[in-house]
């Protein structure tokens, strides 16, 4: 019996010291997850999704006709005075050098004119001056007794003969010219035509640009109109709600991810900000960024825009999850010696994911999610996430 009374007094025992050693946190450390504070350029951004946003042009045929080719596909790229498409132009390119022809011909056939009208002047200004001299010669002689009357007489009238025939010639040149210059102006006003009538059968790009759609088919009537976003105009553009965009300047260093190229950001910076606009019950402002390099832009292409609105470099940072707000103070749990202990630190900016903090030093083991139950001085085992398990 009193062996039995004795056994049952040792497992007593042995279970109180066990129950002891549990509740006793001197002789059992907390595992918790922790985190070295760190001392690097800390970033706050501010994101928002948002698409590229350009002027559009609609390009369609001044004339009926049916579609001859299709130069470009829904997606390319145009340089400025590149062809679209073309309608059937075989009759429009006949007239063209049918005009070409008749005005070539015009031109040559009115130079032999020229030339030939030239030359009768020349002809006649040299004869006239012949006879001038021939005339003041004979009225010397006549003066000095040596010419008659009659030679004297006639002279006078070859020298007049000879002037009124020139000014014959002068008066058919001013009129050849005249009617030059008419016929002239009425064949290249029938090239002109010609050539327009050649340029409406083609559709060409006014500026360079992205081709949104092609509605044209080849052998079928052309209808509709082709769409051509102007690179020119492209611009990447995000809406941010209202509160956020205050903190948004010109100037200010972004990063585009591009759906279509998640793995490639684009570096940026904000161009300007829009005024503020209403949408479904909220305000938000369109913020406008430089076209990225080498990015090849597109209308409608999405993406998520990072603002940076805040940098501060060598600053402390701790894992947002690491502080503890009490009483309107902020707190970080740190490790020292194995232990807990509850400091108070100042929140100089935070992110969606860390905070720089002032009053702790770089390399500071501080506890991320320190439960509430957490005892100043209570012994506790630092899991780091980079290093396993760990004492401080």
């Amino acid at each position: 019996m009193k062996r039995a009374l004795f056994a049952l007094f040792l497992l007593a025992l042995g279970g109180a010291i066990l129950y002891g050693l549990w509740k006793n946190p001197a002789e059992k450390a907390r595992a918790l997850y922790a985190a070295r504070a760190q001392e690097k350029t800390f970033v706050r951004e501010l994101s928002a999704d948002g698409k590229v946003a350009g002027r559009r042009l609609g390009l369609a045929f001044v004339r009926p006709g049916k579609v001859a080719e299709v130069a470009v596909s829904p997606g390319d790229r145009v340089q400025k005075g590149q062809l679209i498409a073309r309608l059937e132009d075989r009759e429009e390119r006949r007239k063209l050098e049918l005009a070409r022809s008749r005005l070539r011909a015009f031109l040559a056939e009115s130079e032999g004119k020229r030339k030939r009208l030239e030359l009768e002047l020349r002809a006649l200004e040299q004869e006239r001056r012949r006879r001038r001299e021939a005339l003041e010669l004979t009225r010397a002689l006549f003066q000095a007794g040596a010419a008659s009357q009659t030679e004297l007489r006639e002279r006078e009238h070859a020298l007049r003969e000879t002037e009124t025939r020139l000014a014959q010639l002068l008066a058919e040149r001013r009129s050849a010219l005249a009617a030059e210059k008419a016929r002239r102006a009425e064949l290249e006003a029938a090239l002109a035509e010609a050539e327009q009538a050649l340029a409406e059968t083609r559709l060409v790009a006014p500026e360079a640009g992205v081709v949104e759609t092609v509605p044209f088919v080849p052998g079928a009537p052309a209808r509709g109109e082709a769409v051509l976003a102007l690179t020119g105009t492209l611009v990447p553009e995000a809406l941010f709600p209202e509160a956020e965009a205050a903190e948004i300047r010109p100037d200010q260093p972004a990063r585009l991810e591009f759906t279509a190229w998640p793995e490639e950001p684009k570096e940026t910076r904000v161009r300007r900000l829009l005024p503020p606009r209403s949408q479904q019950g909220a305000v938000w402002v369109p913020v406008r960024f430089d076209p990225p390099e080498n990015a090849a832009l597109a209308p409608d292409l999405t993406f998520t825009a990072y603002v940076e609105v805040e940098r501060i470099e060598h600053a402390v940072v701790v894992p947002l999850e690491a502080l503890v707000e009490e009483d309107g103070k902020t707190y970080v749990w740190t490790v020292e010696d194995g232990k807990a202990h509850k400091r108070a630190v100042e929140r100089r900016a935070q992110n969606l994911t860390e905070a720089a903090v002032s009053g702790l030093k770089a390399g500071t083991v501080v506890l991320r999610l320190p439960p509430d139950d957490l005892a100043e001085g209570e012994r506790v085992q630092p899991i780091l996430e980079d290093e396993g398990a760990g004492g401080a």
